[in-house]
């Protein structure tokens, strides 16, 4: 359960936000002093502070000013009936999260809430891979862990550590569902920013000016319905590290904006006309090719280049089956601790089920797949008719095939102008030589270069496989 502080030396709004919040399902405590609210920061671990501006003794200023020096991760809520832009200013200096004017309208209150539980969640619970470990945010929670040995995810380990506390820009490329959002976790958390804010944003999820009042913030009467002013998200970050998730969805006009703040470390509000410092450090996500949305005219370059001074690529699932069985193993050990469900066991048709499916989804399917899996076991071990998949949904095959599909034909756009570019003769030949090889070695690396099962795999004879084998110089063992 979540805990909300709630300081304020007003009884009757004590009262209201106490049962508005326990209505929701989080444990809520009250102080009606700052010096009380700081003794009580102390001995306990708070979730959200909810903290009146104007109270006798130490204000909210004050009293946030050694709330950052005592517990300087948890997200403080500013609450005053006096709401001018310069008060909104200080909070925000100070590292407060964001400022609620009284009376409350209970959605923005809501909203703002959520919000701050969230940021408080990323930023406390800590992502560790292979080699580092990552203190967790409560004694009774570990870690978020990245998993896989494969190749290809010990290369990613290595450049998050080499780039993790260096003040370097970093897009990580990857399909959906690879963990892009994990590897932008992971490296603020082992870096000298760790103790400053987080905040991430979907680019794909926020209407374009949504998206641009978001980032920068508006003064008030700025546009119809901006009532007071509003911190965006930059200026909150102040310090910290932003995460662009799904930034090829970003619009032009906006990419603009982040550009300059990238180069010169400025922006305005929305109505504003002042210059606004800031200093933040930007991780950028997306599944899409920022090459080809280049020169498609849908992304900037100076921006690209800007972004992409290191460049961390993540593989699909599909490419590195051998880490299915420990992915398992952490995910069913995982969630058989948070549902206090007793798995002890996966059985072996059930690996066997998992490891042969190509997973369009990439690890958020697999995570879900066996989050079900876990809360519908009666027992202590996970079978295979446990384990439902898109293959085996008439309803849902299509589409995770379109998915598949879809990824290969990008690969192929991306491939073909290469394969091209050293190809100026017999080239139909030439390529489907490359793609057969490709593929018929493997296949055979997957089935352990078992030639009756490779070559049922590939629909072909076996002769007709010996004799592939033997024109392309395929190893026989």
């Amino acid at each position: 359960m979540e805990n909300i502080l709630i300081v304020d030396d007003d009884e009757g709004l004590i009262h209201f936000l106490h049962r508005f919040f326990v209505r929701q399902g989080y444990g809520v405590c009250a102080c009606s002093s700052g010096q009380a609210a700081l003794e009580r920061i102390a001995g306990e671990q708070f979730d959200l502070i909810l903290l009146d501006y104007k109270m006798p003794g130490l204000n909210g200023l004050d009293t946030l000013r050694e709330v950052r020096r005592l517990q300087v991760k948890t997200p403080v809520i500013i609450m005053t009936a006096y709401g001018t832009t310069d008060t909104a200013i200080e909070a925000m200096k100070l590292g407060a999260y964001d400022y609620l004017l009284k009376p409350f309208d209970r959605e923005e209150l809501q909203r703002i809430a959520a919000d701050a539980l969230e940021v408080n969640r990323l930023m406390k619970e800590g992502v560790s891979f292979p080699g580092h470990v990552c203190q967790p945010a409560a004694p009774d929670r570990g870690p978020i862990k990245i998993v896989g040995n494969h190749r290809r995810m010990q290369e990613v380990y290595k450049l998050i550590g080499q780039v993790a506390d260096k003040d370097v820009t970093i897009l990580i490329t990857g399909e959906s569902g690879t963990g892009k959002e994990l590897v932008a976790r992971a490296i603020y958390h082992h870096s000298h920013r760790k103790d400053k804010p987080f905040l991430a944003i979907n680019c794909a999820a926020i209407p374009e000016m949504l998206l641009e009042s978001e980032l920068f913030g508006y003064e008030r009467g700025a546009f119809t319905g901006a009532a007071r002013t509003h911190i965006g998200k930059f200026e909150r970050c102040q310090d910290g590290t932003l995460f662009f998730d799904e930034i090829g969805d970003m619009s032009l006009s906006i990419q603009a904006k982040v550009l300059r703040v990238l180069q010169y470390g400025e922006f305005e509000r929305l109505g504003g006309n002042e210059n606004l410092k800031v200093n933040v450090r930007i991780i950028a996500a997306t599944n899409k090719n920022l090459e080809r949305e280049v020169e498609q005219g849908r992304f900037r370059e100076d921006l690209y280049w800007r972004l992409k001074v290191i460049s961390i690529h993540l593989p699909p699932l599909r490419e590195r089956p051998e880490d299915i069985p420990l992915l398992v193993e952490y995910f069913v050990s995982r969630f058989s601790e948070e549902y206090q469900t007793p798995i002890r066991y996966v059985a072996p048709a059930a690996i066997e089920k998992l490891t042969s499916y190509a997973w369009p989804g990439n690890v958020r399917e697999l995570e879900n797949c066996l989050r079900r899996a876990v809360l519908l076991s009666l027992g202590d071990v996970i079978l295979e008719e446990h384990l439902k998949l898109q293959s085996d949904q008439p309803e849902l095959r299509g589409a995770g095939q379109e998915q598949l599909l879809a990824t290969i034909d990008r690969k192929l756009e991306e491939l073909i102008p290469e394969i091209l570019r050293f190809s100026s003769e017999k080239t139909y030949a030439n390529v489907i030589d490359l793609v057969e090889k490709t593929l018929i070695a493997k296949v055979l690396q997957q089935c352990g270069y078992n030639q009756v099962k490779a070559s049922k795999m590939l629909g072909i004879s076996r002769n007709t496989l010996r004799h592939r084998m033997k024109k392309f110089h395929l190893a026989t063992d």
